[in-house]
């Protein structure tokens, strides 16, 4: 939890309010301890002293309601299940397993958080564009 405490103090100089991508980097770097680390932060935030330190409680604490309703369902739902597996892609792609393999799940299972797409046959297209732009 230490790691991150500071990481949500960061995105409160993002564009507000913030990206799907920006809020699932975060729950994926904080996973498992997405929701703790989002309160420590605020508490943390909370001890701020001085000149303007009202504004910044004020800014971390619109931050951190959105991010800690997507923490807790986060914690609740957990990750959503893969549309494709390593394999898949591998055969898809003509690509042996490897960390080309993992990158691709990584950039798959963002934009399945994003809303980008949500099912096998968009996730396929998906790759192919990759593969394709790449």
């Amino acid at each position: 939890m230490a790691r991150h405490h500071l990481r949500l103090g960061f995105l409160v100089h993002e564009p507000q309010p913030l990206s799907r991508k920006t809020v699932f980097a975060y729950l994926q770097a904080c996973s498992p301890v997405e929701v703790d680390v989002t309160l420590l932060s605020i508490a943390d935030r909370l001890a701020t002293r001085g000149d303007r330190a009202q504004e910044a409680i004020a800014a971390h604490l619109r931050v951190a309601e959105g991010m800690l309703t997507d923490a807790l369902r986060w914690r609740a739902e957990g990750p959503a299940q893969p549309l494709l597996r390593g394999d898949e892609l591998g055969a898809q792609l003509g690509i042996a397993p490897g960390p080309q393999i993992g990158a691709l799940l990584a950039e798959l299972a963002e934009a399945q958080y994003t809303g980008e797409i949500a099912t096998r046959e968009q996730a396929f297209a998906y790759v192919n564009r990759l593969a394709r732009d790449a």
